[in-house]
């Protein structure tokens, strides 16, 4: 059995174990809930629109009819109440049972602070009533009155921070960003407390027997990616539901395109994270380690969370752009310049390759920490033990470095002290392919400056594929090169 075969087997096993818990039941049921009612809620606790409007006095004959017309084109219900007296008018606003009065066409009465929407529709009633009963004494014909009092339409528009771009697309990009960051910081705590589960109830030794540690590793993240991907599903079909239910003008739209690539930078954005998570996790021994373990990344996650709403109001920037570009930040950041309208069809592709570039260096390094941890028991561990054992580890050694026979020889290219030299092949090799990688990070930063006409940007993505290259090679050459002797 191949180890794709191993990983999907252990993913199907993660889908179905947590789609059967009653904590991950629990949580769909809540955040379906949750998104409904904000949705809906709104509409149905929105306070009515019938107002009691009073008239007192000498006015228009027509005063009464006019406040209902312009009442209804305001999306008012109103209710005019004549009162044969001033007094009898205040009493019924000093009991509430009108919400303002009408007196003699020249005074607005109220109980309390004015409403500015009826105010400014009662006395546009009475202007106009007042017009009509001036133009009908003049002699002026209903139908050139209509015509002169005739309203002009004018447009609103409200102009985004992209030519373009509206601020819906500005709040489509932060629903978005808030969804993105919440589902990997979830879904990725999920991969940390259950390895840290299964170590602390023994079931990875079980496990381990059948399947090889980083086939087991990969299986859960893709398992609980898999399943955290069809409770976002759900949740935003519930979403579209309850939406169209209740006509929610309040909802932003989102064009197909731009979802498209939210949903590719949410699996690179959770691979790249639970890939971490899912190391740290192998750190610790019991549950209760997780907030300790994984703090450092909660940070980073967080900082990246709040660095990419500069994508939003300024996308075109250059710091919008490198934090666009910066693996640990792209996965909030770009789909913010997309959406916003700011990013080139071939800069998400790049930003996208210089991620899964990151991503194979970060399972590099979590397929080691993993495989050397994970059967550890006791005291949490820390990156710098798994290193250092795994710089002066020997299958064939005990954990104190001696024997019953004596110490170990030396074998060739080992020093003395413990520590690992090269064979001169094998040093010339790693540096002709440290050149190499130099000189294709250099190619890759010049073509990106090219590209965006940004020299930061450039520099920042030439110097991380060089990095990123370089610790690939340092690993590689550790996992195989000749092995070390204990003291």
């Amino acid at each position: 059995m191949n180890g794709v075969r191993q990983g999907w087997l252990v993913a199907r096993r993660e889908m179905r174990e947590r789609s059967r818990s009653r904590a991950f039941q629990l949580s769909v049921v809540l955040m379906i809930v949750g998104v409904v009612a904000v949705l809906i809620l709104p509409v149905l606790l929105k306070p009515g629109s019938t107002r009691d409007i009073g008239v007192a006095g000498p006015g228009p004959a027509a005063l009464a009819a006019t406040i209902a017309q312009q009442a209804h084109a305001a999306g008012i219900t109103a209710s005019v109440h004549p009162y044969a007296s001033l007094a009898a008018g205040e009493q019924a606003v000093r009991q509430g049972q009108v919400d303002v009065l009408v007196a003699d066409a020249r005074r607005l009465e109220w109980k309390g602070r004015a409403d500015e929407q009826l105010k400014a529709v009662v006395t546009g009633a009475i202007q106009l009533a007042t017009v009509r009963e001036r133009a009908a004494t003049a002699g002026i014909r209903p139908g050139a009155l209509a015509a002169l009092l005739a309203q002009v339409s004018v447009a609103s528009v409200q102009l985004g921070p992209v030519a373009g771009r509206s601020p819906g697309d500005e709040m489509a990009v932060l629903v978005m960003t808030i969804v993105l960051f919440f589902g990997i910081s979830v879904f990725g705590q999920m991969v940390l407390t259950g390895v840290l589960e299964e170590k602390a109830s023994r079931v990875v030794e079980v496990l381990l027997a059948r399947v090889p540690a980083r086939a087991l590793l990969a299986g859960k993240i893709a398992g609980i990616g898999l399943l955290g991907l069809a409770q976002i599903g759900v949740t935003a079909l519930a979403a579209l539901i309850a939406a169209a239910a209740v006509r929610s003008a309040g909802v932003p739209a989102v064009r197909g395109p731009v979802l498209a690539w939210a949903l590719i930078w949410f699996v690179l954005g959770y691979t790249l994270y639970a890939t971490v998570y899912g190391a740290l996790g192998s750190l610790g021994s019991r549950v209760e380690d997780a907030q300790a373990v994984a703090g450092p990344v909660l940070v980073v996650m967080t900082l990246a969370y709040f660095a990419s709403f500069v994508t939003i109001g300024q996308p075109d920037s250059a710091t919008a752009k490198a934090l666009s570009y910066f693996p640990l930040t792209a996965p909030m950041a770009m789909p913010g310049r997309i959406a916003m309208g700011a990013a080139a069809w071939w800069e998400p592709v790049v930003a996208a390759v210089v991620t899964l570039a990151a991503i194979a260096g970060l399972v590099v390094l979590a397929g080691r920490v993993y495989t050397r941890a994970i059967l550890h028991s006791g005291p949490s561990l820390s990156l710098r033990d798994i290193w250092r054992d795994s710089a002066a580890s020997d299958p064939g050694v005990s954990g104190t470095g001696t024997s019953e026979a004596g110490p170990p020889p030396q074998p060739a290219g080992v020093t003395g002290g413990g520590r690992t030299t090269m064979m001169g092949s094998d040093l010339t090799r790693h540096r002709v392919l440290i050149t190499i990688l130099t000189g294709i990070g250099v190619v890759v930063g010049v073509t990106i400056a090219m590209f965006t006409a940004d020299v930061i940007i450039g520099v920042a993505a030439g110097a991380g594929f060089i990095a990123i290259a370089n610790q690939m090679v340092r690993l590689w050459t550790r996992h195989t090169g000749p092995p070390v002797a204990h003291r």
